[in-house]
């Protein structure tokens, strides 16, 4: 059946992050967005391991390893967990050791700590299973059409491909980022403006992980001091800090405006037939079904190659967005969709 891994992390960014890094080893797995999410798919499927965030809303990693141990219908009682959370978490190893956990990794996980965390909790027989990868730590660099982000003074390129462990998953990783700071820089703000200080630090916590991730160190510190602060109740700090920070989070929707999938001038390449297409979104159907990650990018990657007509294109975007979100139903839906009107057409 394969290597089964569940990951319950509230951040998309992290999500898709630790799933790239996971599909470099020839790996993909299953995700939740929260505990109650993670407690359904522990009692629907048995997986070999299971990486859980602590600092998640609501309900922390810590809660919900306990759901899924006690739940009489958990298929999942004995699977190996590990914990996942920041460096400056005042929770270290033994903390997490003490609540069931079979080990904790630092966020952003490191490619060669997460391959360590499969050569010594995967089951013996399932080890030979793990793909080659490639160590985070190589230097990769990213084609020319992102060169202007090499202009972005407050971004270290280099660190967030490093942390991403490729050059896909940083991209992937950047726009996530990106298409999510009207809706985030306005909960964090919402939170502030009603003093809800918990949700407000979560969402802190939030963006000092992200903006790590790709690279954005500083905006990262910043948040880091006043998820501190929010800890610490320090509200004279908050409040002096939080318009600079929404101010500065809020001005890379400028910066990194290259992202935006505005159209682009396509009408160069051939339009394409309509029997590859048929076959493209039958194996997009079937990939996504798997959850195969390498297949399913590399079939877009080959539809991009090509003009497609409104229509077409319209449920191709969908799919791509679904991918980018890793919501593997949403691809298989998407594309289902696009082989029902080709059959309804020629009925």
């Amino acid at each position: 059946m394969g290597i089964r891994i569940l990951i319950v992390d509230d951040s998309r960014v992290e999500r898709t992050y630790l799933c790239g890094l996971l599909s470099a080893l020839k790996i993909t797995a299953d995700i939740a967005e929260n505990c109650d999410e993670g407690v359904k798919k522990a009692c629907e499927e048995e997986y070999d391991l299971m990486f859980i965030d602590y600092f998640m809303p609501n309900s922390d990693g810590v809660h919900t390893l306990k759901e899924i141990r006690s739940r009489e219908d958990s298929r999942n009682k004995s699977t190996p967990a590990v914990a996942m959370g920041t460096s400056d978490s005042s929770e270290g190893n033994d903390f997490f050791i003490r609540q069931g956990f079979d080990n904790y990794i630092e966020k952003p996980v490191a490619h060669d700590l997460l391959h360590a965390a499969l050569l010594i909790y995967l089951p013996e027989e399932k080890r030979a299973e793990i793909g080659g990868g490639q160590s985070a730590e190589k230097k990769r660099l990213l084609p020319e059409e992102y060169d202007w982000l090499m202009d972005i003074q407050e971004m270290n390129v280099e660190d967030g491909i490093k942390f991403c462990g490729s050059e896909d998953g940083f991209l992937s990783a950047l726009n996530i980022f990106y298409e999510s700071i009207d809706k985030y820089s306005a909960e964090i703000e919402k939170y502030y403006t009603k003093g809800r200080w918990s949700n407000y630090t979560i969402k802190v916590h939030a963006l000092k992980s992200s903006a790590r991730i790709i690279g954005l160190a500083q905006l990262s510190e910043l948040a880091k001091e006043l998820e501190a602060a929010g800890e610490a109740g320090d509200l004279e700090f908050i409040k002096a800090k939080t318009d600079d920070l929404l101010k500065w989070y809020r001005s890379f929707s400028e910066k990194f405006k290259p992202l935006s999938g505005e159209p682009e001038d396509d009408s160069d390449k051939p339009l394409a037939e309509q029997d590859f297409l048929e076959d493209a979104f039958s194996s997009l159907e079937e990939f996504a079904g798997q959850m195969d990650f390498d297949m399913t990018e590399e079939v877009i990657n080959s539809v991009k190659e090509y003009r497609l007509e409104p229509d077409d294109k319209a449920i191709f975007n969908e799919v791509c967005d679904a991918f980018d979100a890793v919501d593997w139903a949403a691809v298989a839906a998407a594309a289902h969709k696009y082989i029902a009107r080709i059959y309804s057409e020629n009925s």
